[in-house]
């Protein structure tokens, strides 16, 4: 267990941050003592890694905790592709370290002028940053996210190799086709074709992480309505309708 002065220690970051992480719900410290004097344990630790290294990146503290309620599989596959611009930073940095040796030797050439070229490293750190982003920001899959279906979460456990298996540019893909589809189908009504389509989406979605049976999609459904509130804020109308559409095919 770590003291709030040892953890600003060791991470630079002062006790008004934590003190505001605490508040809005993004770092709770694993205990309070009668005192007040706040306790963070190593999960509380590497939570704070994952909430500096997203802000390194330049993610919204919103958007961080959403995607630290994803299942840490889940962040692992993230980490993986962040860890691409990482290392393109590194090659960066590396060859700035050649042309300076070059430099002091007056070894000049006109290519060496490339190595400011950050285009390649922004398009890196974009390809997935962007597309995660305005899945988690559409807020379409809170419901999934914050689920209390304790088979659900079981599952994503028992599965999690099935999910470090899947192509990531696949699960962008379905995601961001759910979302479209359900848009669409808003327009035709719960019970229309284009909602059928959008509803195997999901379930297709869904199969990727758990073996998700009818009775788990329809808890899913229901899932919604107990998010309803938050959902409308973002799009009116959308939790009734999820619930609608897969209770129609899934009655």
């Amino acid at each position: 267990m770590k003291s709030v002065n040892e953890v600003c220690k060791l991470s630079g970051v002062s006790r008004r941050t934590l003190q505001y992480y605490d508040e809005i719900g993004l770092l709770p410290p694993s205990s309070v003592k009668k005192s007040g004097y706040r306790q963070y344990d190593d999960e509380n630790l590497r939570r704070l890694w994952s909430i500096l290294f997203y802000k390194e990146l330049g993610v919204s503290l919103g958007d961080i905790r959403l995607m630290l309620e994803n299942p840490k599989d889940m962040e692992k596959e993230l980490l993986r592709h962040h860890k691409q611009v990482l290392l393109e930073k590194q090659s960066q940095l590396q060859k700035l370290i050649q042309s300076v040796d070059r430099i002091l030797n007056d070894n000049f050439d006109i290519s060496m002028l490339r190595d400011f070229d950050k285009n390649r490293i922004e398009m890196i750190k974009k390809k997935y940053m962007n597309e995660i982003l305005a899945i988690i920001g559409s807020g379409f899959f809170l419901p999934l996210i914050r689920s209390d279906i304790v088979s659900l979460k079981k599952s994503f456990v028992e599965n999690a190799s099935k999910i470090m298996s899947t192509d990531f540019d696949k699960l962008i893909t379905l995601s961001s086709d759910v979302i479209q589809m359900f848009n669409k189908a808003m327009e035709d009504g719960p019970d229309s074709l284009t909602a059928k389509e959008a509803v195997d989406r999901y379930r297709e979605l869904i199969n990727v992480f758990i073996s998700c049976d009818d009775k788990a999609f329809r808890n899913i459904g229901q899932a919604y309505l107990d998010h309803k509130i938050e959902l409308d804020s973002k799009v009116p109308g959308l939790a009734e309708f999820v619930n609608a559409a897969i209770r129609h095919i899934y009655p």
